[in-house]
């Protein structure tokens, strides 16, 4: 019988869920998130929803989508958002006091997209061991993939960094416009990839997902303040230490909160998995396994070129092979059982899976 139809019997997860007899009470899920531990904890297979509400209309998607393409039009030439993104620029560079400058740029890297992607991945594991299912581990990985989407679009649209903004003076007397290439930074001036701010999507991006992951798990004021708290910090940090100009961070705020509705759109829990259907329910070694190939690819972009390239075409090679293997070991397990056991007349599974046990549940807890 496949999972899905195990699930249609299983109730949905609420504020307590019991597992061999153990209720586990609000009271004791914040000690199993900060205890992480599975032989302490009572794991069974239920339902894994990401948290939060689904977006009710696309209207203020669309506002903002409105908003991003207005800006960025005005971006192109030497428009009034142009003067202000410089003005703002100057004038932090006037007011420039070192400390303060030492403050802004390090909270600036709470964007950071590998520590960031570090944390929400470690989150996503952690769900993925509480629920016996791959697809916490999908939702954040699909999701977060839409940043390279992002990084195209810098490269593309070709806007000087904010670093030097004299020196881009010098070579753009009309402004940081979008479309100005400077061939190796020209001038001193940075790489043309400051339009809209990665750091600014990622703040949004990963801390909106973790929300999605464990938010079931946190007070209403700890969910806030991770939605609410990095962001802020970013923008200051850039605002004042001058790595983006003023639209870059309000750009790519707007893509990041576009991004989350549209996960948060997405029915994680019943999302048909096609032929990673055979990984459900997923055991230790499955989730080892994928995190392992996870980081193999998020480490990538960061090795030396002939490196990445060879890692990069090895870790699909070694996932295809996996799953191709996982799918004939499937289809041996199922031919080895009675077809009485397997269908019913009408093709239906007649019984639940068997859930994968694992030596932490049969142990009692501390």
């Amino acid at each position: 019988m496949s999972s899905e139809s195990n699930r249609s019997s299983t109730p949905r997860r609420s504020a307590n869920i019991t597992d061999r007899g153990v209720t586990v009470s609000d009271k004791s899920v914040v000690k199993q998130l900060v205890t992480p531990l599975r032989r302490y904890i009572p794991v069974g297979w239920f339902d894994w929803e990401p948290f939060g509400e689904r977006p009710k209309s696309w209207w203020p998607d669309l506002a903002m989508f409105a908003v991003f393409l207005v800006m960025t039009v005005l971006l192109t030439f030497p428009s009034p958002l142009v003067t202000l993104d410089h003005e703002v620029r100057m004038w932090a560079v006037e007011n420039k006091i070192d400390w303060l400058w030492e403050v802004g740029r390090t909270i600036a890297m709470i964007g950071e997209g590998e520590a960031g992607a570090s944390v929400g991945l470690a989150f996503s594991v952690w769900c993925a061991l509480r629920s016996r299912s791959i697809r916490p581990m999908l939702m954040f990985v699909l999701s977060f993939m839409t940043l390279a989407l992002i990084l195209g679009m810098k490269h593309w649209l070709g806007r000087p960094l904010s670093q030097h903004p004299l020196r881009l003076a010098e070579v753009s007397p009309d402004g940081p416009m979008l479309f100005t290439y400077f061939l190796e930074g020209g001038g001193g001036v940075a790489p043309a990839t400051a339009y809209p701010s990665g750091h600014a999507v990622n703040s949004i991006l990963l801390f909106g997902l973790i929300v999605m992951l464990v938010g079931g798990l946190l007070p209403k004021w700890l969910r806030l303040t991770l939605l609410i708290a990095p962001p802020s910090m970013v923008f200051l940090g850039q605002l004042y230490s001058g790595q983006h100009w003023l639209t870059d961070s309000i750009a790519g705020f707007i893509l990041g909160i576009l991004i989350i509705r549209s996960a948060k759109r997405v029915d994680w829990h019943d999302v048909p998995l096609g032929p990673l259907m055979v990984f459900e329910p997923a055991t230790r070694k499955t989730i080892l396994i994928s995190t392992i190939l996870l980081v193999g690819v998020a480490i990538t972009p960061n090795l030396p070129l002939n490196q990445a390239l060879v890692l990069a075409a090895v870790l699909p090679v070694i996932g295809l092979i996996w799953l191709g293997l996982s799918i004939r070991a499937k289809r041996r397990a199922d031919a080895a059982l009675p077809e009485s056991e397997a269908v019913d007349e009408d093709g239906e599974p007649l019984a639940a899976p068997d859930i994968p046990t694992q030596p932490s549940d049969s142990r009692p807890r501390a």
